[in-house]
């Protein structure tokens, strides 16, 4: 199996109406401390997130703080960790972390490679 270069991490951080308030101000902490780019906040599914969802990015040396910290906070909302590398499909399934509910991505619309 090729060795693939990770060049960052996403969260996903996802919720509905109820809980809207908090994970806004949950991904909008993380970016503070540890982020580099922060989403638009999606009220309707986006790419394979089958829910309401925003994202943040960080970089690989904050992964152990950023994990800490999403534990800590989660407060059961589910939320999803990836690499950033080639292999988006990878990215999204093996090579992805959940804290709270997993939820069902539509993984179809990537290339399995």
């Amino acid at each position: 199996m090729p060795q693939l270069d990770i060049h960052g991490y996403h969260i996903h951080v996802y919720f509905d109406e109820s809980n809207i308030d908090y994970a806004i101000a949950l991904t909008e902490s993380v970016h503070k401390e540890y982020g580099y780019e922060l989403g638009r906040i999606n009220k309707k599914p986006v790419g394979p997130h089958p829910v309401w969802s925003r994202q943040v990015s960080f970089k690989q040396e904050n992964y152990d703080e950023v994990l800490t910290y999403l534990t800590l906070h989660q407060n059961g909302l589910s939320i999803l960790i990836h690499p950033l590398t080639d292999d988006e499909y990878l990215d999204h399934t093996q090579s992805a972390v959940w804290l709270g509910t997993p939820l069902k991505l539509d993984i179809s619309i990537f290339t399995k490679k």
